[in-house]
């Protein structure tokens, strides 16, 4: 990655920024951080065909994985997380995420960013006023 960005030495510290901040605020409220992810990414490759809404997609789901096994490891320690709990909605959980990057190759790329936008907002909303 640092080759990648040697000559945007700018851009190689906001991608680093980013990336702990995404991880902080993962960590402290045990999501989020996909959201800086995507955000980081678009922006990073708005000008450029290289990828596609589709692939900074894809690529957060796999910085959420890491994020998420490192906050787990800190909630394990602590005895936040429970097993036993987590199995109600783990399974459920993981058909939702086959269908959804089943979905992912066979959604509108513009109609995904709607989606995602809506729920984002619908999240905050919700977490606003209850």
């Amino acid at each position: 990655m640092r080759n990648r960005y040697k000559k945007y030495t700018g851009l190689f510290f906001a991608v680093l920024g980013g990336g702990l901040v995404a991880g902080v605020v993962n960590g402290l409220f045990g999501t989020g951080g996909g959201i800086i992810i995507v955000y980081l990414l678009s922006r990073l490759y708005a000008e450029s065909c290289e990828y596609q809404t589709k692939d900074i997609f894809a690529m957060t789901v796999g910085s959420v994985l890491i994020m998420s096994a490192a906050s787990l490891v800190m909630y394990a320690r602590g005895e936040e997380f429970s097993l036993s709990e987590a199995t109600d909605y783990l399974l459920p959980a993981a058909i939702g995420g086959l269908i959804g990057a089943f979905l992912l190759d066979r959604t509108n790329a513009a109609l995904m960013k709607k989606i995602f936008a809506v729920l984002v907002i619908y999240a905050g909303i919700t977490l606003i006023f209850r």
